[in-house]
């Protein structure tokens, strides 16, 4: 008996240790912060809310935020996530509290592809991701730099257009060009001599080719990385996936591809023409100013990121727009008017005549607002606990802004399913504005 009540003694104190123990915890957490989490659909054990990523994240998201509102707390595997679906919102993350959200995750393939995330866009926030941004803007983008592309950039296009108008005709005016193939390869060529000096066509038994390693790179980093959301399992789950396999291959592949581009520049000279991407950085690697070293690996990664950002992008921009002017023939008619203006009075029609293109501008910026290249942005991470419009946002919790979502909200344009260039006549957006309805034009 007496053996009993001790044992019942001591199950009683250690169930109301554990319970005081809960509250307090609790109690202190409720201390630490009196505001609330954002709405949040209901999730499963393990999975959380991943069943909600179809293959059009942004489009189930949009809807998710059309339902519970422009902030939404999701727990993707064991990742805390909130996605911000509204101009005002994505504001206050960009800009209000941008030294809060300025770190990047660290995804699975952006460690591998680069370069233990030793580009701009996947490095963490500190002196070494400042100075990488400093580097492209000033050298890789600046103005000076991109004119001196010009020359380049009209060759491509010119051959392009040859291409084009030589498939055309071999079979009269019903023989089709594939366009999505089309602006690829115009994208990809004209980065391929910004960035690398020169076009890159695959020779006959020849394995490692760049296009074909760049083509596997993007689609890894699209691709879904069961590590991405589950940090504590990564290794295994993506082992047995064959996905850390794949990773190690194209790594191997782009390290080897890229030495021997480099060591083709350094035996170069570059008094014949001008500087390409990799001749840039391999003379900011040289310079005595920097306040972190540039390694190799790190300029891989800086001159890989331009590519990979550039090429993607900028044929989805383009494959979009001749879609909806195909769908639209009376605004493709303004914009041939616009076109044929110019060409008859200058006689052709080239880079320097861009800034008379006001139609043609306000045809772009309606693309890129119904249809962004990157309509959930590169995700961001908290670096502390903040207070977002109210609601509580932990350290270390992932962020997606939907420019999808962003740019079909009926609070930020009217009738935004419509496909409209004339709305941006009153609505004046440039590439510099702060003005966060049209984040594809800034980011």
């Amino acid at each position: 008996m007496d053996y009993f009540s001790r044992d019942s003694l001591l199950l009683t104190m250690l169930l109301v240790a554990t319970f005081i123990f809960i509250f307090n915890r609790r109690k202190r957490r409720r201390q630490h912060c009196s505001n609330i989490q954002p709405p949040s659909p209901r999730g499963f054990p393990i999975i959380g809310h991943l069943h909600l990523l179809t293959d059009m994240p942004h489009h189930s998201l949009a809807r998710l935020a059309d339902r519970l509102g422009p902030i939404v707390f999701l727990r993707l595997g064991r990742v805390p996530t909130v996605v911000v679906s509204s101009a005002r919102l994505a504001g206050l993350v960009l800009k209000a509290h941008d030294h809060v959200f300025a770190s990047r995750p660290q995804l699975v393939a952006a460690q591998y592809l680069s370069f233990g995330c030793s580009d701009v866009t996947f490095s963490r926030y500190g002196p070494y991701w400042r100075q990488a941004r400093k580097i492209c803007v000033s050298e890789l983008l600046s103005h000076k730099r991109v004119n001196s592309f010009r020359l380049v950039r009209g060759e491509e296009m010119n051959r392009m257009l040859t291409h084009v108008l030589s498939a055309a005709g071999r079979t009269g005016s019903d023989h089709e060009v594939d366009m999505s193939k089309v602006f690829f390869s115009l994208a990809n060529d004209i980065l391929c001599r910004v960035a690398f000096g020169k076009r890159f066509i695959k020779k006959e038994g020849q394995n490692r080719h760049l296009t074909a390693v760049l083509a596997e790179a993007q689609e890894l980093f699209g691709g879904f990385c069961a590590g991405d959301f589950y940090p504590d399992w990564q290794y295994w789950v993506d082992w047995v996936s064959g996905f850390k396999a794949r990773l190690e291959r194209n790594l191997e592949d782009l390290r080897q591809v890229c030495d021997e581009i480099i060591e083709e520049h350094v035996d170069r000279s570059t008094d014949s023409g001008g500087e390409d991407f990799v001749d840039v950085l391999l003379r900011v690697q040289r310079r005595e100013d920097l306040e972190v070293p540039v390694t190799d690996d790190n300029l891989k990664a800086l001159v890989l990121d331009m590519f990979v950002a550039g090429t993607d992008t900028t044929s989805a921009v383009l494959e979009w727009t001749l879609a909806e002017l195909v769908r639209h023939p009376e605004i493709m008619k303004k914009a041939q008017e616009e076109v044929r203006k110019i060409a008859c009075s200058a006689g052709t029609v080239d880079e320097s005549h861009l800034q008379h293109f006001h139609y043609m501008k306000a045809v772009v910026k309606e693309t890129m607002r119904l249809h962004p290249p990157v309509p959930l942005l590169v995700p961001r991470e908290s670096m502390e606990d903040c207070i977002l419009d109210g609601y509580e946002i932990r350290a270390k919790t992932r962020v997606l802004i939907n420019s999808y979502a962003i740019g079909r909200d009926p609070e930020s344009w009217e009738d935004p399913l419509k496909y409209d260039p004339e709305r941006f006549k009153d609505h004046n957006i440039e590439f510099k504005d702060q003005d966060f309805r049209e984040l594809e034009l800034m980011m």
